[in-house]
């Protein structure tokens, strides 16, 4: 799965129609009203706002995933089919992709609304950034001064992220790993015995390239 964090638009020009391509993430079903919103304001001389999401959220422990596609006016099939073809190709969730169109006085038959309102949908995923969404622990430990060194060594041999550190008496180190690499942990910290101390444990959701 992919995800998006920033919104990215793009522009193109096809038989002097122009077809500007917004990309929105998506907090929640509500965020696409605001956007279409913000499109029409944006575009104001588009007379269609053709838009796609893919939405996914977690319902009572089971991820529910919801498409809409919407041709705004168009002939049917001719823009929110292509638009969420693009975005299922990628993999990517919890978007909205929004295309509006500014005519130019040449039509383009509905083959060719189909191909424009896809590449315009390509185009804009072309240069957005897809990030990969990885879930796991967010963990601060309490560590002696001695330890410092070969931890941080076996962390890193480990592919465990040191996201802070902090001295006192002690050193305490804030750590972020992946579900895999916490089990790992727990066995090799166990080793220790109580020279390590566990101070604080959560789920942890981040993004990566």
């Amino acid at each position: 799965m992919k995800f998006i964090q920033d919104r990215f638009t793009s522009m193109l020009e096809v038989k002097k129609s122009k077809f500007y391509a917004s990309l929105f993430p998506l907090q929640n079903l509500e965020d696409v009203a605001l956007c279409l919103q913000e499109c029409k304001k944006n575009y104001p001389e588009a007379r269609h706002h053709c838009y796609a999401y893919i939405f996914l959220e977690e319902r009572e422990g089971f991820l529910q995933e919801q498409k809409k596609q919407s041709d705004d006016g168009e002939p049917a099939k001719t823009a929110g089919a292509p638009i969420l073809q693009r975005l299922g190709r990628k993999e990517l969730k919890n978007v909205l992709c929004v295309v509006s169109r500014i005519f130019g006085g040449t039509l383009l038959g509905t083959g060719g609304l189909s191909r424009a309102y896809g590449d315009a949908a390509e185009q804009v995923l072309a240069e957005a950034q897809l990030l990969e969404r990885k879930e796991g622990k967010e963990i601060r430990l309490s560590i002696p001064y001695t330890l410092l060194g070969r931890l941080e060594y076996d962390f890193q041999e480990m592919g465990i992220r040191i996201l802070e550190k902090s001295y006192t008496d002690r050193v305490e180190l804030f750590l972020q790993m992946e579900e895999e690499q916490y089990l790992s942990l727990e066995k090799h910290i166990g080793e220790y015995g109580q020279e390590v101390v566990f101070l604080a444990i959560k789920n942890s959701r981040w993004y990566t390239s």
